[in-house]
């Protein structure tokens, strides 16, 4: 097939932080350059260079979901004086800050916030508005920007990356041409730098093709559930955070929740759970409606009703599943390569200054004719010298301490506090290798009924009604983009152990079993229009057999204030 090629000089992908704040400080290099040389000084310009970035969203910010309140250390060395270029994706700054305990019943808040968490005068942020504001900043000064494109293969000369190809549209559910067909093209770069977020496909690809995690342990993840929540007028009045520990969880399962004052009366209210979770009835979304229901919780958001929902995989591997961050050709930023601090929780800032560094190596490899292997090892040394690393490499077995459950894992980051993470890195398993079988969680009970929640689609919302409220859409008339190796495990070896756990963990109800009255047993359904692509059955699944690709690019959630 002829495709059409088009070459650049540096090609980002993907439109998060990472990416983006790569994109600015890479043009504000290359002007100061060109400035520079106009003025008199040595060397030659870099002439009409062409940066661009794709993203697979409808538009910048489309698939951006965070409960994001920002550390601003970043942001403030790549624009300096943002507070005063109206900066629309500031919901509130933080005024009051409260720790929470919860049991079934009961709250119990801490006289202070634990060490590292306080945000004290941060912003409270919308992220998909964060990043618009951040590409429109990066437009004006030159970014060549492509929204719904999706990057489905690295284009590759021997091992060197050289590019991106995306994806082709109009491709039936038969994987055959139809009359409104496009042909993918191909992104021809001089550097490619993925910043795709958690899971990223062509990251994979990399990593996979190449190797580089064969030194770092496994990248892991938390799923995270948030949903946006419309008050009575005038009764959100200041910028105000709560994060909670424990339930819903159980002591066996780390994750927490936070909830977010936002603009226009309305709160932000989210629920994290680690994807290695023990117990293969874990469903997230069932457990944030749990949480809503606790008295607590009731008494402070219960007036209001839900007007956005969305789901997203977060990386917490932290310092120990960073990879090697770059090959011949391309570099890895952002939540593909990890860059989170776990016991913040917090990676906005991180992703940005790696983005930005990896600008820095991509600039010197514009100037120097070179973006070898060799030549973008500088990248990791620049971010051993930054404070990336005094910050992350502290908390470096923060997710092994947990590997024993929440108390263990509580006692091991005090006695890291007291006195240090120790020399080495401890060993972890991936994700899915936590899950117990049926039989092991629940005995000969089988899978737990879900029947705590009343819902009332207002405030307490089922899986199905948070689906729309994401906004997902996608082309029904084109191939799953969740490809399942082999169903007849579904149908047998997985109903059996684990009781089909992808029907709970997916947030999405992407995955159904349905009677089959030819072969009298329940089989597997893929609902992917469902999909707000957040990655959790590529991650969980206890086989392996599930893995997600994009689909056509510009399909998928539309979240727009998350």
């Amino acid at each position: 097939m002829q495709r059409e090629a088009m070459p650049v000089d540096v090609l980002f992908v993907g439109g998060g932080p990472a990416c983006l704040a790569g994109a600015i400080r890479l043009l504000d290099l290359i002007q100061g350059h060109n400035a520079a040389i106009d003025a008199g000084g040595p060397g030659a310009k870099i002439e009409e260079p062409t940066i661009a970035l794709m993203d697979k969203g409808s538009e910048i910010g489309s698939h951006a979901i965070s409960g994001a309140v920002l550390d601003p250390r970043a942001l403030s060395e790549l624009i300096p004086d943002w507070q005063n270029q109206d900066p629309n994706f500031v919901e509130r700054y933080v005024e009051e800050e409260t720790f929470v305990v919860l049991t079934k019943t009961m709250a119990f808040p801490a006289p202070l916030m634990p060490p590292g968490m306080e945000d004290h005068g941060n912003p409270i942020i919308s992220i998909a508005k964060f990043q618009k504001w951040l590409a429109a900043k990066a437009e004006e000064k030159g970014l060549m920007l492509f929204s719904g494109f999706a990057g489905t293969q690295l284009l590759w000369e021997g091992d060197r990356v050289v590019g991106v190809r995306t994806g082709d549209k109009g491709i039936g559910p038969d994987g055959q041409p139809k009359g409104n067909f496009e042909a993918g093209i191909d992104l021809q770069a001089k550097v490619t730098i993925l910043g795709e977020g958690p899971r990223g496909t062509l990251a994979r690809q990399l990593i996979n093709r190449c190797g580089l995690d064969k030194d770092s342990q496994p990248q892991v993840f938390e799923i995270g559930v948030k949903e946006v929540i419309e008050m009575p007028k005038g009764t959100v009045k200041k910028g105000e955070v709560i994060l909670t520990l424990g339930y819903p969880l159980d002591l066996q399962t780390f994750g927490g929740a936070f909830v977010y004052a936002m603009a226009d009366d309305k709160y932000a209210i989210g629920l994290l759970v680690e994807l290695g979770a023990q117990d293969p009835a874990m469903d997230a979304h069932y457990l944030l409606q749990k949480l809503k229901a606790h008295p607590y919780m009731r008494k402070k958001l219960g007036a209001g009703k839900v007007v956005k929902y969305g789901a997203k995989a977060v990386t917490v591997g932290g310092w120990a599943s960073i990879p090697k961050l770059y090959s011949d050709g391309a570099m890895i930023v952002g939540d593909s390569a990890s860059f989170l601090n776990p016991a913040r929780i917090k990676g906005i800032h991180l992703s940005m200054k790696a983005g930005m560094l990896a600008a820095e190596t991509a600039f010197d490899a514009l100037v120097r004719g070179d973006s070898s292997e060799a030549a973008l090892s500088a990248f990791k040394a620049r971010v051993d010298s930054s404070w990336i690393r005094e910050e992350m490499e502290p908390a470096k077995n923060f997710h092994a301490g947990f590997d024993k459950g929440v108390i263990g894992g509580m006692a091991s980051v005090g006695m890291a506090m007291v006195f240090g993470p120790g020399k080495d890195i401890k060993p972890f398993d991936a994700d899915f290798e936590h899950m117990k079988k049926v039989a092991h969680v629940h005995g000969h009970k089988g899978m737990p009924e879900r029947d705590e929640v009343v819902y009332d689609n207002v405030y307490l919302v089922d899986k199905l009604t948070d689906v729309y409220h994401s906004g997902t859409k996608h082309e029904e008339k084109q191939p799953s983009h969740l490809k399942v190796i082999d169903r007849e495990i579904c149908a047998t070896q997985c109903a059996e152990e684990y009781g089909n756990p992808c029907t709970r963990f997916c947030p999405a109800q992407v995955y159904n079993m349905h009677p089959n009255p030819t072969t009298g047993r329940a089989e597997l359904q893929i609902d992917f229009s469902n999909c707000v692509h957040c990655k959790t059955c590529d991650i969980r699944d206890p086989y392996q057999i599930i893995t997600w690709v994009p689909p056509e690019g510009g399909n998928g959630p539309e979240y727009g204030i998350l």
